[in-house]
């Protein structure tokens, strides 16, 4: 099984993601990991912009680039898929939903929630302003748009590239897993 989160900054995406984690007993991954994972096994420098984002620093520069002249290759696809040799995980963003879309035993989720929701939860989080919350926030969702679309040409957020879209600003971070356990149970996956 392996469960894909792509999120909005402030979202919780990646808490919803350890909740899982926790009651699954599976490793959870995030760009921070990943990248940990890659430098360890010598395979950072083969895509460091996958791991910081860095080819999509502006949404400005995503949009003036011809998108789809940068989609996955197959052999970026086995280095991340390497990276992972668990049989089951969470992967949260790095365009999980797009590189997993294939494997029968994927569960895509997209976890959004209204804009003062994610800028009080982002303030508390980080211990800052609301109005330096927001900047965060509007910065991180503007290059996550940018990235996912510069690696898979689709737009990032769109429902029909996910299996659930969850708004965590309406019934929480512990009852968003687990509308994720149910659908899992429902699909029959187990770990």
């Amino acid at each position: 099984m392996i469960i894909t989160i792509a999120r909005e900054s402030g979202s919780g995406g990646y808490t919803v993601g350890k909740l899982l984690s926790d009651y699954y007993h599976i490793p959870v991954h995030d760009q921070d990991s990943l990248a940990r994972l890659a430098k360890e096994k010598g395979m950072y420098d083969e895509m460091p912009d996958f791991f910081q984002e860095s080819p999509v620093n502006s949404i400005v520069y995503a949009l003036s680039i011809d998108f789809r002249n940068k989609k996955f290759t197959e052999p970026e696809r086995d280095r991340l898929e390497h990276l992972l040799p668990e049989k089951d995980f969470i992967l949260v963003g790095r365009c999980g939903n797009y590189i997993f879309r294939n494997h029968t035993g994927c569960i895509s989720v997209f976890i959004h929630g209204d804009i003062d929701h994610r800028i009080r939860y982002k303030a508390d989080m980080l211990g800052i302003s609301p109005k330096e919350a927001e900047e965060i926030i509007h910065t991180n969702d503007e290059n996550r748009l940018a990235y996912h679309r510069y690696y898979t040409g689709e737009t990032w957020g769109a429902a029909k590239n996910y299996d659930l879209s969850i708004n965590t600003s309406r019934i929480g971070h512990a009852f968003a897993a687990e509308l994720i356990e149910k659908y899992v149970e429902k699909l029959g996956f187990h770990t």
